[in-house]
């Protein structure tokens, strides 16, 4: 992925800065960041964009933490970040124009822009470490917390250049680069280290000036007059910006830190002969260590009843219904009105009972087969609340969907183990069982099986039994063969049929329904009722089934008279 990031070459390197100074006042205290450890301060930041189909919004809380001070210079950790939320405006589908400009045909060509992408980390809570001198310069930067537009990093959004000394009024002038980074590549350094920008696909140089000027210093508050102007000239098929605009930036004397900003921009994107244009809005205001406590206090409070509110709630839907809430259920669960049924079945899905009633939930299952649709799914959500046995075919019906790993059923599947066309079993893939679905019985043994991806067959291949573990007996089988289900008992056990006889394992656990064929090199060879030949090794059979196979083999008594 990639995207447009702002490096401002000023907050890089000190030496780069460039501030010119005029206006000097004698006698002036000057404006200087002195912070103290462990001073903490916070702000809240509202961003404005403005695009032709929607006006977009950037709005957070950044906090700092001053973790040591040095001469001339102090450690600051950063916390934040800005959430993002659109309001779309009135327009026709066909004009609507987004931050990529105006999409499909008939409109101004667009102009490739990343402003809109959601890989900016200043969109997300994220946590810079930052090393800022006390005229406001940059030197060291751990993390990015990089906006759209053009606009930096959120971070250093707060922190404006000083002048060396008691001046009313001052310039900066530094380059700027904007980068196309590749997003799939891991800067060692991030962007302020030494080897910034090499091997990003491209860089475009620029400037970037920004002009102070003192409007009012009384109190503790200097309120000081701001323009600004970041441009980049068009180069081949590299887009031109121009982001410019001015305001007013507050900086607060007795604390020594930033307290306000109010900025008015607008960026001018060119590429060729399109040009765009995006009105921006950056306020933000420093919040007081008593305004902190009492929002913090205030989510305290929003947190304490959302789950007061969450435990009241479970308590109710947890709980058994009373005699009379439960004849009435049962009463509107049978009678002909679909609006009374449906407002029944809403209260019953709404419960997560500890015991669930059976005769509730045999009322609610009675409703599964509802011609009316409406009823069915109703019932369906309901009963998945009230019937443990269904909410389990319910869960493995959506496990079994999907080609993610399922928990292996332990139940192997060996050469007597009866198996058909269209069943779903689970299959190992490296280290992890996964669904799938026979499709073809082998001569040879082996099996023809297909993965499930949303019920359709994914990746076909030819498996060992070994590989192929059974499904859980609670899971639906479509496909599962009349006479297969006809010839299973309640225990799970296939039952014996005319000419056949049940075959088992030593433990018992396996079983199989064949006629007796033939014995060869220590193999007993079964027929089984779908025509295939099993060939079990004698030893693996238990005592009865060899009893037999020897009663089978022993030699014809002539004298014997029917």
């Amino acid at each position: 992925m990639l995207r447009l990031q702002l490096l401002r070459l000023s907050t890089m390197v000190a030496v780069l800065w460039g501030i010119c100074s005029i206006g000097v006042t004698a006698g002036a205290e000057s404006l200087s960041y002195s912070w103290k450890d462990g001073q903490k301060f916070s702000y809240e930041i509202v961003v404005t964009v403005e695009t032709d189909a929607a006006t977009i919004t950037y709005k957070g809380i950044t906090n700092y933490t001053v973790n040591r001070t040095s001469p001339g210079q102090a450690s600051i950790t950063y916390r934040g970040g800005l959430r993002e939320t659109k309001k779309y405006k009135p327009t026709n589908r066909s004009n609507r124009r987004g931050p990529f400009g105006p999409r499909g045909f008939g409109g101004r060509p667009s102009i490739p822009s990343p402003f809109s992408r959601p890989t900016f980390a200043g969109k997300t809570q994220t946590t810079n470490k930052l090393t800022i001198t006390s005229r406001g310069q940059t030197l060291t930067m751990e993390g990015t917390s990089q906006l759209p537009y053009l606009l930096g990093n959120v971070s250093l959004l707060p922190f404006e250049s000083l002048p060396r000394g008691s001046e009313k009024q001052w310039s900066v002038d530094s380059g700027v680069s904007i980068t196309k980074k590749d997003e799939n590549r891991r800067d060692r350094f991030g962007p302020f280290g030494p080897f910034a920008g090499s091997g990003d696909q491209s860089v475009q140089a620029g400037g970037e000036v920004s002009n102070y000027s003192i409007q009012s210093d009384r109190g503790n508050l200097v309120v000081i007059k701001k323009s600004y102007r970041l441009h980049t000239p068009q180069v081949g098929d590299k887009a031109a910006y121009d982001l410019s605009g001015a305001g007013t930036w507050t900086f607060d004397r007795q604390e020594n830190v930033p307290h306000a900003y109010d900025m008015k921009l607008k960026l001018t994107v060119s590429s060729g002969n399109s040009t765009t244009v995006y009105p921006i809005s950056i306020k933000y205001k420093r919040i007081s260590a008593a305004k902190l406590a009492e929002m913090a206090a205030t989510a305290k409070k929003k947190a304490d009843e959302m789950a007061a509110a969450a435990a009241k709630k479970k308590a109710i839907a947890e709980a058994a219904l009373s005699p009379s809430v439960k004849s009435n259920a049962l009463a509107s669960l049978s009678s002909s009105e679909n609006a009374s049924v449906l407002k029944t079945l809403g209260e019953l899905a709404a419960k997560s009972p500890k015991e669930p009633d059976s005769q509730i939930a045999a009322a609610i299952e009675q409703l599964l087969t509802s011609t009316d649709k409406s009823v069915a799914g109703a019932a369906h959500k309901a009963l998945v609340k009230w019937s443990p046995s269904y909410s389990l075919k319910t869960r493995l019906a959506k496990e079994y969907q999907h080609y993610s790993p399922v928990k292996s059923t332990k139940l192997v599947v060996e050469s007597i183990t009866p198996l058909y066309v269209g069943q779903i079993v689970q299959v190992q893939l490296r280290t992890f069982w996964r669904p799938a679905i026979i499709k073809k019985l082998l001569p040879d043994g082996k099996v023809d099986i297909a993965h499930l991806l949303w019920g359709k067959d994914h990746m076909p291949a030819t498996v060992a039994r070994r590989n192929i573990q059974l499904a859980p007996p609670e899971l639906e089988q479509p496909a599962r063969p009349k006479s297969v289900s006809a010839s299973v008992s309640k225990s799970g056990a296939p039952a014996t049929g005319k000419g056949s006889r049940t075959w088992s394992d030593v433990s018992g656990k396996f079983q199989v329904e064949a006629k007796f064929v033939s014995v060869s090199d220590g193999k007993v060879n079964l027929l089984r009722a779908d025509g295939r030949i099993l060939s079990v090794p004698l030893e693996k059979l238990s005592p009865k089934d060899q009893a037999f196979v020897e009663q089978m083999q022993a030699p014809e008594n002539p004298f014997n008279i029917d």
